[in-house]
């Protein structure tokens, strides 16, 4: 094992330069910790009262009721809450969860509920019960996932894994190569060779891509059916299943730590790169109204997958040190996360669109998820959504700051915190993070030591980020271009403080039908449109409800694509306790657009995007983008007006 303060490298696995700090090192400030409080106080904290899959019934606690993921699921998301907010209502409950689970292994090492064997369930607890020991540092862990792996050990031939155990051994994956960090033991390696080999080929998947087309295209759901179960439909409908892929998304680079084949690495980049391009959104996302859908705006993407995605992308920044891994976790976390929750955490939506004009029970074109499924509502299509919202904000948090294998700390993502780690020759420090980016582009960071001591600090300069300053106490002013790291390493002071700033550039991209998308910074924006919240039905605060437009929504953007700085002007407003709300945004970008009256709704959704540049005979008027996690409605890929002169504002 390499000489570092947290387990990096071990024996056969690929070196790696960063790992994730054990939970609680990073601890929420500023306005990422009202958003985390706001989750407390929201679904995560009272779920389990009123809602039976996860309440005094479920079979994880041991009870008669759902004994499948979605115990494990809320608790991915409870745990990790409960112990960075350090909660200790929260830290109670989830404490019910965890002492069942450890009590509940038999002599033979297996454990959860005696009357589901599925694999996959477990796959996740697992999960639950590293971020525990993380936290409390609880001994029988180690030992409990020892006891467990021996007993897959000696029964994963004879009972491979299935359906959806098979499209998600990357999570088990994960889950072994943790305990080898700390153990080494060979079996674990074995062990982890069998997983891979037993599970859906996504490195082949992913490296020739055979969906290029939406999933219907492969299989129509509503004929098929019939057929749900037989080997060719169940292959299909797991390989082109959204969840499972930004799962898989994983799975070819934590093997390539252990076979370290460039054609593992190379499956994570192809990946994103054929996901984007076939089926990839403004946000970040993917299609995916339960599966891959073509990369019409109007399509749907569920909630799930921002989570999973999300945690994918954290497991493989300890793996790859690459920039464009965490400009896309930011995109995910700082857009598509808060667009999809309601601004109290007491709603969710299964299905959110980039285009999403109209939120209401109605049919719309996803492949094959219900009417509900884009209402903001307790349980919208299917719970599992319900079950598995919870892990995205504290599991971001978590990974704000790793540690590397010299010694040092790496700045991973950014947002307001405190990190308190062991560097150089284990000696403490605290690191305190002020700033509220993503929505400014000023980050301080200050140290609190003991004593001095030398150590890299790794700072990632965001690959949307044209040139960079680094100021030490207010001096020593540093340049970087982006895309890259800048490692200061330095002996470090007590008092001493770092000054990032990352000039936020107004960039265009370009999307389905040459549609644009306006990001500036990370944060995406999206057309302002006016909400009327009606309620649908279930007991308050905890409703499904409908959102219906007041203001126009088919506009085209007037802009000039070579200078999108020209075509607006950043109106920038406090950052409110949530800053995630339409009514008081903490930016607003004002530009141009025109109506394109000939654009309407089609099947209760924004229609087909006209092929850009359009033109239009409608008056110019003023129209108002804020981010797009705060728009409940929007319109986030326009069509365009190339600007071929100055408008008189």
């Amino acid at each position: 094992m390499s000489h570092t303060n947290y387990y990096i490298n071990a024996g056969e696995l690929e070196e790696a330069s960063q790992s994730t700090l054990p939970l609680g090192a990073v601890k929420p400030t500023g306005w990422v910790y009202n958003q985390m409080s706001i989750q407390a106080d929201g679904l995560t904290g009272h779920l389990d009262e009123f809602w039976d899959s996860v309440g005094s019934y479920s079979g994880w606690l041991g009870g008669t009721g759902e004994n499948w993921e979605r115990g494990p699921y809320y608790c991915d998301g409870l745990v990790p809450l409960a112990y960075l907010l350090e909660n200790e209502k929260l830290i109670e409950k989830a404490g019910k969860w965890i002492e069942w689970t450890l009590n509940s292994q038999t002599e033979d090492g297996n454990f959860g509920p005696g009357d589901n064997e599925d694999w996959w369930p477990r796959m996740v607890m697992l999960k639950v019960l590293i971020q525990y020991f993380e936290a409390k540092g609880d001994e029988r862990v180690p030992k409990f996932m020892d006891n467990y792996f021996q007993f897959q050990n000696r029964n994963i031939i004879e009972k491979p894994l299935q359906s959806w155990g098979k499209a998600r051994g990357g999570e088990l994956i994960y889950c072994i190569h943790w305990l080898y960090k700390r153990t080494g033991q060979d079996y674990l390696l074995k062990l982890a060779e069998i997983i891979h080999k037993q599970t859906t080929d996504w490195t082949g998947i992913f490296c020739k891509f055979p969906f290029i087309r939406p999933t219907n295209f492969y299989y129509h759901w509503d004929k098929e059916l019939y057929h749900y179960g037989t080997d060719k439909v169940m292959k299909l409908y797991h390989e082109t299943h959204i969840v499972n892929i930004v799962m898989g998304i994983k799975e070819p680079g934590l093997f390539y730590r252990q076979s370290k084949l460039d054609i593992h690495r190379e499956a994570v980049y192809k990946a994103i790169e054929n996901l984007t391009q076939y089926h990839g959104f403004v946000n970040g996302l993917f299609s995916g109204d339960e599966h891959l859908s073509g990369n019409n705006p109007s399509q749907g993407s569920e909630l799930c997958s921002v989570t999973e995605y999300m945690f994918s992308l954290q497991t493989l920044l300890e793996v790859f040190e690459e920039v464009k891994l965490a400009d896309i976790l930011e995109k995910l976390a700082y857009n598509a996360l808060p667009a999809t929750i309601t601004k109290d955490f007491k709603g969710h939506q299964y299905d959110q669109q980039p285009n999403q004009v109209l939120v209401t029970k109605a049919k719309r074109n996803w492949f094959n998820n219900r009417e509900d499924a884009n209402i903001f509502g307790l349980e919208p299509n299917f719970g599992c959504c319900l079950a598995n919202m919870h892990q995205g904000w504290p599991k971001f948090v978590k990974n704000f700051w790793m540690a590397t294998a010299d010694g040092g700390l790496a700045a991973v993502v950014y947002g307001p915190c405190t990190v308190a780690a062991k560097v150089g020759n284990d000696v403490d420090v605290t690191l305190k993070e002020e700033t509220e980016y993503p929505f400014d582009d000023m980050i301080k960071i200050k140290f609190e030591c003991s004593q001095s001591v030398g150590f890299p600090l790794k700072l990632r300069i965001p690959g949307w980020c044209t040139r960079a300053t680094a100021s030490i106490n207010g001096c020593d002013m540093v340049d970087s271009e982006g895309g890259r790291y800048l490692v200061i390493d330095r002996e470090w002071h007590d008092g001493d403080f770092v000054i990032l700033t990352f000039p936020m550039n107004i960039r265009v991209s370009h999307w389905y039908q040459n549609s644009v998308g306006i990001e500036r910074g990370p944060l995406v924006y999206a057309l302002k449109i006016g909400e009327q919240w009606e309620k649908l039905k279930g007991r308050e605060p905890y409703s499904d409800w409908e959102v219906y437009p007041t203001t126009p929504w088919n506009y085209a953007l007037e802009i000039d694509t070579d200078c999108p700085d020209n075509s607006f002007k950043v109106v920038k407003n406090e950052v409110g306790y949530q800053p995630f709300d339409s009514v008081n945004p903490p930016i607003i970008l004002k530009g141009w657009g025109r109506r394109l009256p000939e654009w309407k709704l089609e099947n209760n959704s924004a229609g087909d995007l006209p092929m850009s540049p359009v033109s239009s005979d409608e008056p110019a008027e003023i129209i108002e983008l804020i981010p797009y996690g705060a728009a409940k409605l929007r319109i986030s890929q326009f069509p365009y007006i190339e600007r071929e002169k100055e408008i008189n504002k």
